[in-house]
């Protein structure tokens, strides 16, 4: 049978990649694959978390629903036993938008025709594109108004006032760039060592919230938006994200990305102890790049307040009807997702972290799976749903000896809005220094 011939090469598979994270073989039959979560539980006693905060066009009731859930993230945070000293900035994902072609380069009209193109004022040809720059915002850590600093300590204030601040700062408007570079903003806010936000010894936690790709492109190689020979506009950020690696790509790849937290380095020598997560567009239901839908967002967009919304911004509109009906469409369409998250899943797929949707009409749920990694997890999630209960495996090896840990005892399978997750319980439930290990079989 078609179990008996798998079986064993997972046992194989198991006593070689001990080193590994994460491992996806073929298995013959092909209709299954091998997958091999493993990691080590490091306690942290103090964390900094920086939420990399998209503030584009389409993410303003997204970045309400983030701030709202802050008050349950401190509580949980607070909550975490051994207790955490943390702290917590934000950048949002504004560097430049590249979009276009012009020429010459630095000519006056070009510039004004970048502006009449691409609909906002301030571009400058540079380099045959329509470059707009947002230096304000690049990289730099934000201070909303009413703040006391750019890095926010919670031991500064009680918790209402400490989440009201991170709040302040994680509604950072729906104007930025429309070229999200969200990886290369994390890497140039962590290399800005005058805002002392990088402690000794503390993890460092990483939270990415938008609702389109990552758009990396710090060496200016393509324009991110053109239009071809209709007029209508191309998004090659997305058409290259998409690809299958086999094309040349003119973003900057993740795996640099990664190197960088993984180089970051404590006074000793030690490697920091990272975590990161991508709250970004995944398929309805799973951990899987796509484009999310909201539909209680958009049910409110059919409700008084949001038609009074679109009333007022109608308002000298001819044909009013017109006005209103796109405006409606347009408060449905920001619901969603714009562009699947694949860039930000594999970033935090590379150091086993959290994949949740932007869609979630209430972010306290994927915030809360944050705050729980943050400390000693209680659940892992996984890559892949398991083709059946009886090709999952789990054990914790923990002060030289190991437990295996068997379904209904040692762990459960549990569905969380994004996939399921294994769950510790009884003698598994996860202890400093434990090393968790957990092997299954998937569908190919």
């Amino acid at each position: 049978m078609r179990v008996r011939r798998v079986v064993p090469f997972l046992t194989l598979l198991v006593a070689g990649t001990s080193c590994q994270s994460y491992v996806a073989v073929p298995v013959q039959p092909a209709t299954l694959v091998a997958v091999a979560q493993h990691s080590q539980v490091k306690v942290a006693t103090k964390a900094d978390i920086l939420f990399v905060v998209d503030d584009s066009l389409s993410m303003s009731g997204k970045q309400d629903r983030l701030a709202q859930a802050l008050a349950g993230f401190t509580t949980q945070l607070d909550g975490l036993k051994p207790p955490v000293d943390y702290q917590v900035a934000v950048v949002s994902t504004s560097i430049f938008e590249r979009f276009g072609g012009c020429g010459p380069d630095g000519d006056a009209n070009a510039a004004a025709q970048c502006d009449s193109d691409w609909g906002a004022p301030g571009y400058v040809c540079k380099a045959a594109a329509c470059l707009r720059s947002f230096p304000a915002e690049a990289g730099k850590l934000r201070v909303a108004p009413g703040n006391p600093g750019a890095v926010l300590r919670r031991t500064a204030a009680d918790a209402a006032t400490f989440s009201g601040w991170v709040a302040s700062d994680v509604q950072a408007g729906a104007d930025g760039a429309r070229q999200p570079q969200g990886l290369e903003a994390m890497r140039m806010a962590l290399t800005d060592t005058s805002t002392g936000f990088l402690r000794d010894g503390a993890k460092v936690v990483v939270a990415f919230f938008t609702d389109a790709e990552d758009c990396s492109d710090p060496q200016q190689r393509f324009s991110m938006l053109v239009k071809d020979a209709q007029g209508n506009v191309v998004d090659q950020c997305a058409q290259q994200a998409s690809g299958d690696g086999t094309a040349v790509s003119s973003l900057e790849p993740v795996a640099r990305y990664a190197n960088f937290l993984r180089a970051l380095t404590n006074a000793d020598g030690s490697p920091k102890e990272v975590q990161v997560a991508a709250i970004v567009s995944l398929k309805d239901g799973t951990r899987e790049p796509g484009v999310c839908t909201d539909g209680a967002c958009q049910a409110r967009c059919d409700q008084p307040p949001a038609q009074q919304a679109c009333q007022t911004r109608c308002a000298g509109a001819t044909p009013v009807a017109l006005c209103m009906a796109d405006c409606t469409v347009e408060c449905k369409t920001f619901c969603n997702g714009q562009v699947p998250g694949r860039r930000y899943v594999e970033m935090a797929t590379a150091f086993q972290g959290l994949a949740a949707s932007v869609c979630s009409d209430d972010a306290g749920g994927p915030l809360g799976r944050l705050a729980a990694v943050i400390g000693i997890p209680k659940q892992i999630e996984l890559l892949a749903r398991p083709s059946a209960l009886e090709y999952l495996r789990v054990r914790v090896d923990r002060a030289g000896s190991a437990l295996d840990c068997a379904a209904g005892q040692g762990f459960d399978l549990v569905e969380t809005p994004d996939g399921p997750a294994v769950r510790f319980t009884g003698a598994c439930t996860l202890q400093p220094d434990d090393v968790w290990d957990i092997r299954y079989l998937a569908d190919g």
